[in-house]
């Protein structure tokens, strides 16, 4: 049995996979709701139809979360950045010039 490596909880990650996942769905519902339609039974087809839907509806909200972390990280990072040049351009170890 292999060992399972135990991983910090990433969970942008987590989110990425979830929206890769909703997408999938989406498409796979759409590709099931022509062959029923085809099929001629539009139950099945209104199911596959509401199953994409969901799917979509999902796929956004995750694109939504997603584009509002990656900007709070990328918010964060360059606060850091902007920290770190000041420090860099004013050490706390010169003496002020009179």
């Amino acid at each position: 049995m292999a060992d399972i490596q135990a991983t910090a909880p990433d969970p942008l990650y987590d989110l990425v996979g979830t929206l890769y996942h909703a997408l999938k769905q989406a498409a796979a519902a759409e590709r099931h709701a022509a062959d029923a339609q085809r099929g001629r039974d539009t139950e099945l087809a209104g199911l596959f139809q509401d199953v994409r839907e969901q799917s979509l509806d999902l796929a956004a909200r995750c694109k939504t979360l997603l584009a509002s972390r990656l900007g709070s990280a990328a918010a964060a990072q360059d606060q850091s950045r902007v920290e770190q040049a000041s420090q860099e351009s004013f050490p706390a170890s010169d003496a002020p010039a009179y």
